[in-house]
Parts: C-alpha cells; sequence; structure tokens
C-alpha cells in the first residue's frame, strides 16, 4: 500500500488490489485514523474506503466504506456505489487518482505499507505531527 495523502488521516492506496478497465480503476483506499480513535466505545485504525476512478475524466464514485477495528477485524462493506463526479483539486481523492493514474509517487521517505498494522504503524505518526517526512 503506497501512501498517497495525510491529513485528517493517512491514505494509503491498495496498489495490488487495483482493477482496471481501460483507464478505470476499481480500488480500494485505507483511511488510517488518528490514535485513540473510538466510535462508541470501540477502538478502530480506520477503514477501506471501495472507489471507481474514470482516470480519463478525473471523476470518482464512491463504492462503499469497510471499517478496520484495533487488531486488524475488517467490517462488513456498506453503502451503495454512487455517481460518478469530478475529483476537487486538492483533496485526498485528489491525491490518491495522482498516485493511481499518473504514477506519483509522493512521500518517498515513507516505506510501502505491506498490511493494515503496518500502515496504521506508518500513519498515525504522520497525522500527529502533520509533517511529511
Amino acid at each position: 500500500m503506497r501512501l498517497a495523502d495525510v491529513g485528517r488521516f493517512a491514505v494509503f492506496v491498495d496498489m495490488g488490489g487495483i482493477a482496471w478497465t481501460g483507464r478505470t480503476a476499481r480500488l480500494r483506499v485505507l483511511q488510517v485514523a488518528e490514535e485513540g480513535f473510538l466510535a462508541g466505545t470501540e477502538a478502530f485504525w480506520g477503514g477501506w474506503r471501495h472507489a471507481v476512478l474514470d482516470c480519463d475524466a478525473r471523476t470518482i464514485a464512491h463504492a462503499g466504506f469497510s471499517s478496520v477495528r484495533v487488531g486488524g477485524k475488517e467490517g462488513p462493506i456498506s453503502g451503495d456505489q454512487r455517481p460518478a463526479e469530478p475529483i476537487p483539486t486538492g483533496g485526498a481523492d485528489d491525491a490518491v487518482a495522482k498516485v493511481v493514474c499518473d504514477g506519483r509517487r509522493p512521500y518517498a521517505g515513507v516505506a510501502v505499507a505491506t498490511s493494515v498494522e503496518d500502515a496504521v504503524k506508518l500513519g498515525r505518526p504522520l497525522i500527529a505531527t502533520g509533517a511529511e517526512p
């Protein structure tokens, strides 16, 4: 998983899970939450956001979300695929599109994550400091 963006979440693209149809990519993006993130009384590492990117049209269709609890247990995917929308400049979706569609490699100093737990260990300190390494 390649780090694409750091803001409210550390956003990693599952590069090995991308399914291409022409220049359209079906993928999932791991959103790592800050340390101590709780929903109710349960602790979470973050979750997988599923999406369809049209690289030529520069649109994204969000296609569901599945949470990841501390320890790695993943919830079921919830939510239906939404209609495609233009990707706003400067946000996490734009960063993901640049990695997937354009081959951009931001955060060169951050190792590629090999697991969700690895992404959490890499991403959380970046969320806390707000700085690119």
